[in-house]
């Protein structure tokens, strides 16, 4: 009886250690997640974004209004300014730079032939918005952009 007893417990631990059991809780899988790396964004695309948090955040409505292009169109949350001159007298200086406006560039993304970049806002008086500006870009200057809040 002792014996056989002896011949359980050793096949026991022999099917215990054969290797074809799946992992558990208190035997973790060894295998690493694959990771991909985040896609670059174009350097030229990363100069606009950077020069207009500079021009904008210095209240130069003449070099910002220079970023877009004359025939360019902005959706900000589903209003829609058509053209360079409707996009900074009825939206960027009088939002922006009229309210001592400044934006914190947070990071900055690809969306294939698109930039977004994504911003903290305060104004002069203290109000605070988290937004993204999603931007076609030509010749340096911005084409089309929508700007979404996120929280």
């Amino acid at each position: 009886m002792k014996r056989l007893m002896i011949g359980v417990l050793t096949a026991t631990l022999l099917t215990g250690c054969s290797g074809d059991e799946q992992p558990s809780a208190a035997t973790p899988a060894t295998t690493t997640p694959a990771t991909t790396a985040p896609a670059a964004v174009a350097p030229e695309l990363r100069e606009v974004v950077d020069r207009f948090v500079k021009t904008i955040n210095a209240g130069d409505a003449q070099r910002v209004g220079a970023m877009f292009t004359e025939a360019a169109r902005f959706d900000s949350v589903g209003r829609i300014y058509s053209g360079r001159a409707e996009i900074m007298d009825r939206f960027l200086v009088p939002e922006v730079i009229g309210a001592g406006g400044r934006y914190t560039l947070l990071d900055v993304a690809p969306n294939g032939d698109r930039v977004v970049a994504r911003y903290d806002f305060t104004t002069g008086s203290g109000g605070e918005e988290r937004f993204t500006y999603d931007c076609a870009v030509a010749g340096g200057a911005f084409t089309d952009c929508v700007g979404r809040y996120v929280s």
